[in-house]
């Protein structure tokens, strides 16, 4: 930096003194470019001749020195920028891992949305940080640094104008940072919301054109953009006002400073360092000296222009890698022990024993539930919507912690159980099928990347899908479309079945599996998952359809987080006026 300061000089003078006015070069130049110092140097001025050569000299010296200085700082910003795209990778991974490992009870507060702004923008703040925080800062108030010593140097009350105008700089930068920081976070939110709304629309978009309401939904998101736009547009502003700010209090000064040194060139009054400056050729104050002084003079004021603008861009930086860590910083509701062990074996069924659970700590969903499944048995979870049928296997796979007694699986609390070991163990089919827009085979493998051919076959044949697939352009290879648009809601459902039979897990959930199916497929579907199910298999069914209720061996009643009647169809229609009957009656009849 020292050195390019000193080449900056040099060239000034060079250029200015002695190329155009014809100057003499001193020793020390002459010297430096290698020139005869009886031809340049020991004589009253320079001959048309040797200020053509030296012309060429500095071309040549001044061509170089830019070059590698372009090729240094290219190498350079392109090596930083490979280190930091790569830590931003890093960060991305870990908040997206946090994200998914976080219980549900975080996921059931924030909007999808935020966690997406969270990840994918909020995120990058922290490269910015390291770029903008710790390089550029650096960087610049070095340069500030030289800069303010070398006009000094020229002329100590040049150091003290500049010095004079950083005072009140740093207090409208200090009155500035607060605001700054409150409307950047009006900002983030804004945009978080904005984010969170589109991914609404996009998931929404069928029943939005079902209901003709994509007005609404376009008058919204207009809405929410232009308040977005409104309070990125006010952190700007402040921004700017406080560059404003900055650059007439340090123009004042390049201003003040150039009616003194045109009095000091008048007079060709002495340099103060004319020890140092004398190097490069201003021993007194004269054209070359000028220059390079005014030229180091708006050198600072731009620089300290950059530091307000890098201050306030610092502040939203500091908003969004608050954000960032925030999700970082959320620990999991649900985790391992330290002692916790690997999955044991379901000989002895699935336990449910006096468990409790509370979404809000006032409002209790599951109340006291005590049942057994066990192995070759499937066991039928009945009730109204909102009884508490799904949150009990959602307590199942530890999605959330219960709040009272306790869930065994093998004998073994489910808490005792590597997290990872125990949903390995459980295979789920849920009411809205997840399915990829990836090959019909990727989708049925996706829980079982090496799954055998022979086994994808196997696994299509239980859930009755091997006969659309067969009939689909390219069969497995088949490319599905956006959540499986291309398929039917049944063809989804079975091949849903499908992915959770290949992976051939002790325990398989099934949450109305069975619900856009015919009646005939349906019972060639549960036909074929109660013989699997015999292999020592657990089934926990879902639905609210008599039909399928009837395959069950064990049925559980629900009304309001508690089991009310329990035992197989045949036994809970026998008894008069049961509740189990009337709901039965009541389903048929509907």
């Amino acid at each position: 930096m020292l050195l390019e300061l000193a080449v900056y000089l040099a060239g000034f003078d060079l250029l200015t003194n002695k190329v155009f006015r014809g100057e003499p070069l001193n020793a020390t130049q002459a010297a430096l470019v290698g020139l005869d110092s009886d031809r340049f140097v020991a004589v009253d001025a320079l001959d048309d001749d040797a200020r053509r050569t030296l012309r060429t000299v500095f071309l040549v010296l001044m061509g170089s020195l830019m070059a590698a200085g372009f090729l240094l700082g290219t190498g350079l910003r392109y090596y930083l920028t490979w280190i930091l795209q790569r830590v931003n990778q890093a960060l991305r991974l870990a908040m997206l891992e946090r994200a998914v490992h976080l219980s549900l009870s975080y996921h059931d507060e924030a909007p999808v949305g935020d966690a997406i702004y969270r990840v994918y923008q909020d995120s990058a703040m922290v490269t910015n940080v390291v770029q903008n925080a710790l390089i550029q800062p650096l960087t610049a108030f070095a340069n500030l640094l030289v800069a303010l010593a070398a006009l000094t140097f020229f002329d100590p009350y040049l150091g003290l104008l500049f010095a004079l105008a950083l005072v009140p700089s740093l207090f409208a930068v200090r009155a500035f940072t607060t605001g700054l920081r409150r409307r950047s976070d009006r900002a983030r939110r804004a945009n978080s919301a904005l984010t969170a709304h589109i991914q609404e629309s996009v998931n929404g978009a069928r029943v939005l054109k079902a209901n003709r309401a994509e007005g609404a939904a376009f008058g919204t998101f207009r809405q929410r953009s232009l308040r977005a736009l409104d309070r990125a547009y006010e952190l700007r502003r402040s921004i700017a006002i406080l560059n404003l700010i900055v650059f007439l209090l340090t123009a004042t000064t390049v201003i003040a400073a150039d009616y003194l040194m045109a009095a000091w060139v008048w007079t060709e009054a002495p340099t103060f360092g004319y020890g140092l400056v004398a190097l490069v050729g201003f021993a007194a104050w004269n054209l070359g000296a000028f220059q390079a002084a005014r030229d180091r003079h708006v050198a600072l004021s731009g620089i300290c222009v950059a530091l307000a603008m890098l201050w306030g861009i610092l502040q939203d930086m500091g908003v969004g890698l608050r954000r960032a860590f925030f999700l970082l910083d959320l620990e999991p509701g649900v985790r391992d022990r330290p002692d916790a062990v690997a999955m044991p074996a379901v000989r002895e069924g699935v336990r449910f024993r006096d468990v409790e659970f509370r979404y809000r700590a006032d409002v209790p969903v599951i109340k006291g539930v005590t049942f057994t499944a066990r192995p070759g048995t499937v066991t039928a979870i009945v009730g109204a919507s909102g009884a508490g049928k799904s949150t009990l296997m959602s307590l199942l796979l530890r999605l959330y912690e219960v709040d009272a007694g306790r869930i065994e699986v093998g004998g073994k609390d489910i808490r005792d159980i590597r997290l990872a070991a125990l949903r390995g163990a459980v295979a789920i089919v849920l009411q809205e099928n997840a399915l990829f827009p990836t090959s019909v085979l990727e989708n049925i493998r996706y829980a079982v990347e090496d799954a055998p051919m022979a086994a994808v076959e196997r696994a299509a044949a239980v859930a009755c899908a091997d006969d659309f697939i067969a009939a689909l352009p390219e069969g497995y290879a088949t490319l599905l479309g956006e959540r499986g648009a291309k398929l039917s809601t049944g063809q989804r459902q079975r091949l849903s079945i499908a992915r959770a039979v290949l992976k051939d897990a002790p325990i398989l959930i099934l949450d109305e599996p069975t619900a856009a199916l015919d009646v005939h497929t349906e019972r060639r579907v549960l036909d074929n998952l109660g013989a699997w199910a015999q292999d020592g298999k657990i089934i926990f069914l879902i639905t609210h359809r008599l039909a399928t209720i009837r395959y069950a061996d064990q049925i559980l009643l629900l009304e309001d987080g508690t089991v009310v009647e329990q035992g197989d169809h045949g036994t809970l229609m026998a008894r008069d006026g049961g509740r189990y009957r009337a709901f039965a009656t009541a389903g048929e009849t509907a």
